[in-house]
Order: structure tokens, then sequence, then C-alpha cells
């Protein structure tokens, strides 16, 4: 099946928000509402393909539904499109919601956890202080609870209603120590990824809301926006008065370790899924929708709130994205493809010295797939852990560089392979996330048919060189190299640059994390001398 066009992904989205079957004139009106200039026969038209597709149904005179097959390629068609669909969704929202009229933005949550445990959980929560507003959504769903919070928007909301336009710019995790947010300790921009932020993290199991609650330690979801500088004395008149209490720290400059500049202030607000976090890092299984839907306020439940003290200090602490880190870390690389001998740069992966011999047979079946870069990585016992390097992706580019090759690393992400088509189902822009993207996207692959990937690119006139240093270099690790001005995995190049897709070094570690050995990662972690590693059929 073939990538889907915009349009073709506006209509399934169209059928995916509508509890009802829609007919073509419905769609025709909502796609001319986003700039599509499209009539009923069109639709139609449109419509019959997604039918042929299994990714419509038609149900009479009513119109169409999406179905299930619809729904999962919604959430993986077109990465380019979709790159952008978060930040879209949030200015959606924020626009649509009206807080000083009760209709407000949800996050919507389903836990597999008895109820009393629910509500006993939001409750200690809500008395930390650690929510959007003061109240919440409880509904006893018999095998599971479903909870609906404030999202931090409906800020942003009263924010524009008060002449005050903010900014959108990332969300991440915030440390605290001694009750007080300290710095953020990672961020993704919104920009810059397909994957909520605020999901990303609690998938990857970053948060302790748990420990803030119970010892003033821990990290929580936050968001982060700037307004202009002269905004100051209104906004600051709006903290006073305003009910949401979910502004964690704002300022100049730099506020916990985001710098902002000297025309703006920043605003670190507590996020809207932070209700959700205890129950993921006590293990329950869960199901969120961030930014669900917009709903009656007076619907949702009164909950007693601890207010927090707002902190506005500046920070020491400077976070730096992956590209910057990264970029550092090439210049150490000066592997020579003619000696097969030089500093590169390894992954690392920890794990319990019980699983020794099931690592061993797992990492050779996993370069035997071609999961690595090259063929080489190393295994050493570091009291009771199994200490694992793989070669980074990362490598890569710093010897293509070192062969007077520009390499510009763009994104981090998931690729699905299948027979017919190969495309990127999530990325996030190195330049946009201070974690390595793989290190997010580590438990969503299964290294059959999904797999960590990087994307680079670089200019027409490099293709003949690179040729030259990969045929000498005779490594695994590049998919696939695209044409000039050419889309390549689902992902767009600029003007003459071609695309490069990279296998992720980190797949090796993902393959025993599917075999169910429990690894602890560090991307891009150490370097190491090429000549140290062993080949894999040694191990």
């Amino acid at each position: 099946m073939p990538d889907l066009d915009r349009k073709l992904i506006e209509i399934l989205e169209i059928l995916a928000n509508s509890k009802e079957p829609v007919g073509a004139k419905v769609i025709a009106r909502e796609l001319n509402k986003k700039g599509y200039k499209i009539g009923e026969r069109a639709v139609r038209y449109h419509l019959k393909i997604l039918d042929s597709l299994g990714l419509t149904k038609k149900l009479g005179y009513s119109g169409r539904i999406i179905t299930e097959k619809g729904l999962e390629e919604l959430e993986k068609a077109n990465i380019s499109y979709r790159l952008g669909s978060i930040y879209s969704n949030i200015l959606e929202k924020t626009i649509s919601s009206n807080y000083r009229f009760g209709y407000v933005v949800i996050n919507r949550a389903k836990i597999y956890a008895d109820f009393d445990v629910a509500v006993e959980t939001i409750r200690k929560v809500f008395s930390a202080g650690l929510v959007v507003g003061n109240r919440v959504g409880l509904i006893d769903r018999g095998n599971y609870s479903e909870i609906l919070t404030l999202c931090s928007l409906n800020f942003d909301n009263i924010l524009l209603q008060n002449g005050i336009m903010p900014i959108h710019i990332c969300g991440g995790i915030v440390k605290f120590e001694d009750n007080q947010p300290v710095e953020f300790k990672e961020i993704i921009e919104y920009k810059s990824t397909s994957i909520d932020p605020l999901l990303a993290f609690l998938e990857k199991k970053e948060t302790d809301v748990l420990g803030v609650i119970e010892n003033g330690e821990g990290y929580v979801p936050a968001n982060f926006r700037v307004i202009a500088k002269e905004y100051l004395p209104k906004f600051e008149e709006i903290l006073k008065l305003e009910d949401l209490k979910c502004v964690i720290s704002y300022g100049e400059e730099n506020v916990l370790g985001l710098d902002i500049g000297n025309d703006y202030i920043g605003i670190a607000l507590i996020g809207g899924l932070t209700p959700i976090a205890p129950f993921i890092e006590m293990g329950y299984y869960y199901e969120i929708v961030p930014m669900s839907s917009i709903v009656r306020l007076e619907s949702l439940t009164k909950f007693k709130k601890e207010n927090r003290e707002i902190i506005n200090k500046k920070s020491k602490i400077r976070i730096k994205n992956s590209l910057s880190k990264m970029l550092n870390l090439i210049t150490k690389v000066d592997f020579d493809i003619d000696e097969d001998v030089g500093n590169v740069i390894a992954n690392v992966g920890y794990t319990d010295k019980k699983y020794y011999n099931d690592v061993l047979e797992l990492l050779k079946e996993a370069y035997k797939k071609n999961l690595g870069i090259g063929d080489r990585l190393k295994v050493v016992e570091e009291k009771d852990k199994l200490k694992i390097y793989t070669i980074c992706a990362l490598t890569l580019d710093g010897i293509f560089i070192n062969n007077s090759i520009p390499i510009l690393p763009k994104y981090g992400g998931v690729i699905e392979c299948l027979e017919d088509k190969k495309r990127f189902i999530n990325i996030i822009g190195y330049s946009g996330s201070s974690l390595d993207p793989h290190e997010i996207f580590f438990n969503m692959v299964d290294c059959e048919t999904t797999f960590l990937a990087g994307f680079r690119e670089t200019h027409r006139i490099s293709r003949e060189k690179l040729d030259f240093v990969l045929k000498k270099l005779k490594w695994n690790g590049v998919l696939d190299i695209g044409e000039p001005n050419n889309e390549l995995y689902g992902i767009n190049v600029g003007k003459d640059m071609f695309g490069i897709v990279y296998l992720g070094g980190i797949n090796p570690l993902s393959w025993l994390n599917e075999h169910e050995i429990p690894i602890e990662i560090k991307a891009m972690k150490e370097v190491v001398r090429y000549e140290e590693l062993i080949d894999y059929r040694e191990l």
C-alpha cells in the first residue's frame, strides 16, 4: 500500500473524530475549512480509494466510518505531514477551548486499576499540588478506571483571552529537590516530533511523581511556553486571579535550564498528564490520549488541591539538544577506513550477569540479522553486571565527515519495513530533543518489522564520494540512499539534498529487550577503540 497523501489523511482524521458515519457533503465542508478546495464528487472518489485499501467502510446511505486498519494507518502515514500534527493540535485546542465560559481541554486515560486505588492516587497528587486546576473526571468502568485531567492548554487559553500570545516551545521532565523545581532534565520540542512529548517521557518511565509526593524529590512532566517580555505586568496580574494554579516557574533569560534570550518571559507549567504518571510508575497498564477533547468544566469533579509556590529565580543549568551533543562527539571519531583502526562512538547497555549465556546467543542472532552497525561489539563483566558495547551510527557520520562528506543528522525514529513499503512511522528531530530519540523509542520496536533508524541528508554533489567510502568501509548500517530532491522513507529533503537512512546502533540491544532481557541503555555513551571490539562470530 502506498503512503497516503494529505487529503486522504485529512479524510481519515475527520472520520476518526466523528462518533457517527460521515457523508461526502460533510467531509467536503470540513476539508474546505482546512484549506482543501474540493467538492463532494472528488471526496467520493477519494473515499473509494480508502474503501479499496480497507481503511474506511461504507454504511449504506449513512456515510463512511473509519476501520481499525484505518485507525492504525492514521498513526503511521505520511511522517513529514504528521511531524507538525502535535503543534497543530496544540493551537487548535488552545483556540477552540474557552475557559472563561467553562469549555476546557482534557487528557483522557484508561488505567487498569481498581477504582478505589485510582481515587486515592489522584487524591495524593492533588494534595501535592501537582495538577492543572482543581477538577478531574473519575469514572468506574468496571475492568478499568477512566481518568480525565485538565490540560495545561487551558492556561494558554486564559492568556489568549487576556490578549497574551503564548508561544509553545516544548514538553519535558522537571527535576524537583526539596519540593521545588530545579531544572528540566530532558525536553522535546513540539515542532520536532511526531509523538506527544509528555506521552513519550511517560512511556519511557522518566517520571518520579511519587518521589516528589513522598519525599519532595523526583521528576515531574512539565510544559514550557514563552511570551513577549512586555506582557510581564499583565501576566503577573493574571497569576493572582486565575484558578488553575499550574505555573511552577517563570522568568527572564533562563528558566529551569532553558535559555530564552532577553526579549521573552519563559513559563514552566505542570503537565496535564502528571496525575497519570504515578499509575505508570506503579506498573499499571494504561492507555492515554493527550489533548483528547473539549468538555464542560462543570462535568468534572472538584478535588481539594494544595497550591504550590511559584519559583522565578534564574538557573545556572543550560539544556543542550541532541544535535549539539552529536556534533561534538563526531569530532572524536578518527577511524581509518584503510587500516580498520581508530576511535568509534559506542552505545552501552547494562544487564544482569546471570543472563550471560542468553545475551551472547541473542547478540549473535542480532548481528546475523544485520541489526548492528558493522559486525563488531564487546561484552565485558563489571561486578554483577554485563556491559555491552555496540557501534553507534554516529560513527558513520564521523567517518563521512573525515572523508570530506558533510553529513547533517536530522531525525531519529522508528521505521516500518514491509514487503511493499519502507517508511518512518515516528520521528523526533535531533535539534529539538535533549534526549537521543532512540532512547525514547527503544521499547517501540520489535526488530522484525519495526526498527530504530536515523535520517541524514547531504548535498547531491557528495554522492560519488559517499559511494566510494561505503565500498571501502564494507560495514552494515546504511539501509538506503535517496535521490536528490526526493523524499526517502516518507521524509522530505532540502533543495539539492538527498537523504540517507541509517540503522540505529541500539537495535542489537532492542533485540535483547524483545527477548525479555532487562537492559538499561545509554546512547552515544563512550569513545572506544575499534580494534578492542570483537567480531560477533567470536563471541
